[in-house]
């Protein structure tokens, strides 16, 4: 199965979740780029990372957005920083898959500003 041909995806954003530092999120997102580009056939582009803290486990724990319960946690200002960036980028047409269907609710339903 090939993503872009079968489902019309050619491109796809990563964000490397809970990393110890800038250049392990970088690490992260370039060996995946790498296999997506050989083996899917899509280009990756890196959209951030996010730093792991103690806020983001307490809050995993705790079964809560870190961003509702730790606000000010450098998680959650990674998040925020990310999502800022995304905000501005133009909707696609419509979904073309599972996880733009997904996505295409949330947005709908309020969910994601």
């Amino acid at each position: 199965m090939r993503p872009s041909r079968d489902h019309g995806v050619a491109r796809a954003h990563v964000i490397s979740n809970m990393v110890r530092s800038p250049a392990e999120g970088y690490d992260v997102y370039d060996h995946l780029k790498r296999v997506a580009e050989r083996f899917l056939d899509i280009r990756v582009s890196y959209l951030g990372h996010v730093p792991q803290d103690e806020y983001l486990r307490r809050a995993v724990q705790r079964q809560r957005a870190v961003l509702e319960a730790f606000p000010g946690a450098p998680s959650s200002i990674a998040f925020r920083d990310i999502a800022n960036r995304v905000r501005g980028w133009t909707p696609p047409a419509g979904a073309r898959g599972d996880m733009e269907f997904f996505v295409e609710r949330l947005v709908g339903a309020g969910v994601v500003a």
